[in-house]
């Protein structure tokens, strides 16, 4: 069922790309499909500052949307394809000297409108407490890119240059060591 879904996006993003490479206009249909999920990438690894992962994810898209006339789809999605130009940007990103004050840079958002004050502050703490566990860990990179950007196993097997099994295996003993700490018990 996966790969049947896995195997529809990819047909549906080859329909989208080839009219985007007849109309320009019609790259939206591919923006508006992916941009959610380009901006989270960014807004995760940026330090959750909205504004900075605004200014990534359009220029991933700027970039990828020059590239269009000669871009040709593979066997993965045109998503796996902004990855990895939303990757590269990145790692530009972060070899830029930064300008920027802490002040500048902003605060976490509150979670959804209909918790009540402490329920949001427990609900920053623990996703605090989960965020600070998986940045320490080696898995990391894998751990996001499946659970915060949900691609599938082939594509992060691809960006990350290990076989689907090593990843499998990366994302089963992450999530074991995660479960061993006794913060993360009742999440």
């Amino acid at each position: 069922m996966k790969e049947d879904n896995e195997k529809n996006e990819a047909e549906e993003d080859e329909i989208l790309v080839k009219k985007a490479q007849e109309s320009p206009e019609a790259y939206e249909a591919l923006y508006k499909k992916y941009g959610k999920r380009v901006y989270d990438y960014f807004w995760f690894r940026a330090g959750r500052v909205k504004e900075v992962a605004e200014d990534l994810a359009q220029e991933t898209f700027v970039k990828a949307y020059q590239k269009l006339p000669k871009f040709h789809l593979r066997a993965y999605s045109y998503f796996s394809y902004l990855l990895t130009i939303a990757h590269n940007t990145l790692v530009k990103y972060y070899r830029k000297p930064k300008t920027e004050s802490l002040e500048e840079l902003g605060d976490v958002p509150d979670g959804a409108s209909g918790e009540t004050h402490r329920e949001k502050s427990e609900t920053k703490e623990k996703a605090e407490f989960l965020w600070q566990a998986v940045e320490n860990m080696p898995e990391k990179e894998i751990l996001l890119l499946k659970y915060r950007d949900g691609l599938p196993i082939k594509d992060i097997a691809r960006l990350a240059g290990k076989s689907e099994n090593a990843v499998k295996l990366a994302l089963s003993r992450a999530r074991k060591k995660l479960a061993r700490r006794p913060e993360f018990k009742e999440l």
